[in-house]
């Protein structure tokens, strides 16, 4: 058999070869949070909330998964992602959980036409896998500022500006255990969050 007719059935070896040993890209992994609204006692305030958009940290700003595996590291998981950009998990999750509380006249997100008296303003300052030797920790920090849309000046505008931190264990050293605990992160600063807006309006109410 001539040599140029040898040539496309050595192509087809080669090809069918390098099939035969190629690895399969594993299936991407797509998260959210999961945890029941936290409950907050009080007397419900006479105040409608807007959750305006949140902005993120530039090295947050992302649906992948990060993790700091050392001093100045920081990693992100190719298969392992948010469904959500943590700004939007953080805004989205805030709003339904003050909605949930029941101790406001209404709370609406981004774009409603409805009119507020107050409007909650956030930063997504840190949102992580922290790894450790002996554990992994997922860690949340966002900056909340409450404003008073009926103030007259700007002094009055800023009811407060506050930092909130958290950490949780997972219960293993995987993507979806820190899942599970940066919904737990979540729940814990969602209540102290809904908690001190609701005490900051009642304080200027009086």
């Amino acid at each position: 058999m001539p040599i140029r007719s040898l040539v496309p059935f050595i192509l087809m070896l080669v090809l069918a070869g390098c099939g035969a040993t190629r690895t399969p890209i594993p299936d991407t992994r797509y998260y959210t949070l999961e945890y029941e609204p936290p409950a907050i006692s009080g007397q419900p305030a006479e105040a409608v909330i807007a959750v305006s958009r949140f902005g993120v940290a530039p090295e947050f700003n992302t649906t992948k998964i990060v993790y700091r595996d050392l001093s100045f590291g920081r990693q992100e998981y190719v298969y392992h992602q948010w469904r959500a950009t943590p700004q939007s998990l953080v805004a989205d999750y805030l709003r339904r959980d003050l909605q949930a509380s029941g101790l406001f006249l209404a709370v609406s997100a981004p774009g409603s036409s409805l009119p507020a008296t107050h409007q909650l303003d956030g930063m997504v300052e840190e949102w992580l896998e922290r790894d450790e030797n002996d554990r992994w920790l997922a860690t949340a920090e966002l900056t909340i500022t409450l404003l008073d849309l009926r103030a007259k000046s700007l002094p009055a505008l800023v009811l407060y500006q506050r930092t909130y931190r958290e950490s949780e264990p997972s219960a293993k050293k995987n993507p979806g255990s820190v899942v599970e605990a940066m919904s737990r992160v979540m729940r814990t600063l969602s209540g102290r969050i809904i908690a001190d807006v609701h005490a900051a309006i009642g304080a200027g109410e009086e």
